[in-house]
């Protein structure tokens, strides 16, 4: 009895190395994601204390114009920020999409791989029942002479 071997069983396997290599991406992205995350809350963080210290204790008016300065250019750290995390976020979704499918094209490649196992078994089937059936014929021929 022969083995069954898939003809597209390198197509299948570079299929697998494709979908793990998307999902490392995604992986990698999701912890960007996060690290622009953190770096946001740190700048606000830092842009509220700022914004406590201009407003608790009286200020120089060219200290407060500083402070103000520096709030302002807080909040566009902030904006970029997120602005970042928005592009983040768009990419991780193409790559969604692109392992949806990839995930498709595995799905029909394991369908096509079961269809043509089940081809194969059918296939032996015959041959054993050939052989059997060729067996069965020369000893019902030996037993009559």
């Amino acid at each position: 009895m022969s083995k069954f071997k898939f003809r597209f069983e390198s197509v299948l396997n570079v299929k697998d190395i494709l979908e793990k290599k998307i999902q490392e991406e995604i992986f990698l992205i999701e912890k960007e994601i996060q690290e622009y995350k953190d770096k946001r809350q740190i700048v606000i963080d830092e842009r509220e204390k700022t914004r406590r210290d201009m407003t608790s204790i009286s200020l120089k008016a060219s200290n407060y114009q500083s402070s103000k300065i520096y709030d302002s250019n807080l909040e566009k750290v902030i904006q970029s920020l997120e602005r970042k995390i928005v592009q983040l976020y768009e990419k991780k979704k193409e790559k969604m999409n692109e392992l949806v499918e990839r995930k498709k094209e595995h799905k029909i490649f394991e369908m096509l791989k079961e269809n043509d196992n089940q081809n194969f078994q059918i296939e032996e089937r015959r041959s054993e029942l050939k052989e059997l059936n060729e067996i069965a014929i020369r000893n019902y021929h030996g037993e009559i002479k």
